[in-house]
């Protein structure tokens, strides 16, 4: 067993930090920091010892609270993008988390249900956005993004509301004068 430079302790893994230090002194030993191969008794290596998990000097994460955290950081992004908040933001949570099982995601796929949700709970709402605006925030495919929501409209088993054409032409008309081409219409 390796010894501290003091002489009077042995050296220990700590299990926070994962460095070893001296029992009896304290003293970490920051160059003889090293994960020990896991060895039979013949002397054959059976695979080595991983500490999974651990962030900087301490905290520990789990994988699926890692998941969970970057897939709600994830959500909270494009529906501040699409200005949805308080009780629509629940609602894509819960929407995300029913069809993944739970299981969310990462990578570059995970934002188009996220989008699809996000469609899918406006158009609950009955707030005018299109599927292009939604697709243009989120990065995505339009026909891509089209597919998905019918597949969560479908997974969830819901009946959206009827499109409001009018809702969407005043959304129009506002977003024109907004640009400044409003003028045309006086």
């Amino acid at each position: 067993m390796p010894r501290c430079s003091c002489g009077h302790g042995s050296l220990g893994r700590d299990d926070t930090t994962g460095s070893l230090v001296c029992e009896s002194c304290g003293t970490v030993q920051e160059f003889r920091n090293f994960e020990d191969r896991a060895v039979s008794p013949s002397g054959v290596q059976q695979g080595s010892y991983v500490r999974v998990g651990t962030s900087g000097t301490g905290g520990s994460l789990a994988y699926k609270e890692k998941k969970v955290y970057e897939a709600n950081k994830l959500i909270d992004e494009i529906a501040l993008r699409l200005n949805l908040s308080g009780r629509s933001l629940n609602e894509i949570r819960s929407m995300v988390d029913r069809i993944t099982e739970g299981e969310y995601g990462s990578g570059d796929w995970f934002h188009v249900p996220i989008g699809a949700c996000s469609y899918v709970e406006m158009r609950i709402q009955n707030k005018a956005y299109s599927i292009g605006e939604v697709s243009e925030v989120v990065g995505c495919d339009i026909y891509e993004l089209g597919r998905m929501i019918a597949r969560v409209v479908e997974h969830l088993e819901l009946r959206l509301p009827e499109f409001d054409i009018v809702n969407a032409f005043e959304r129009v008309v506002t977003n024109l004068a907004t640009l400044g081409m409003g003028k045309a219409f006086d």
